[in-house]
């Protein structure tokens, strides 16, 4: 699967790919509480039928708004849903083009570059 990215334009498409037919499909999702476009985010399969996105990248075409993401959110492929999750506790920084994946129900996300 592939959300997001950048082509002159940010991006919050969606797609996946059919190994048995090798094709590529857009995914329609369910728009309510769709993370803001970025680029340089983890999508990290977890569960079977749920990926999480964390963090990324975004930049005005200007240089005037350049932010980096720490935000959680859940899509759930049976629902083709978004959802944001109550997080408690301490947050990782906010990061782009970083790594994560999961170990027994965990999620570690290692590197990535932050403006700090």
């Amino acid at each position: 699967m592939v959300y997001g990215g950048y082509n002159e334009n940010y991006l919050n498409d969606c797609y996946v790919f059919d190994t048995a037919i090798n094709t590529w499909a857009k995914v329609t999702i369910d728009a309510n509480n769709e993370p803001l476009a970025r680029e340089r985010a983890t999508l990290a399969p977890y569960a079977g039928d749920k990926l999480v996105l964390f963090g990324g990248y975004y930049c005005s075409r200007d240089a005037e708004v350049e932010t980096f993401f720490n935000d959680t959110y859940v899509l759930n492929l049976s629902l083709t849903k978004w959802i944001k999750p109550q997080i408690e506790g301490e947050v990782p920084m906010a990061r782009s083009a970083h790594t994560a994946n999961f170990i027994k129900g965990n999620m570690y996300v290692f590197g990535g570059l932050t403006k700090q």
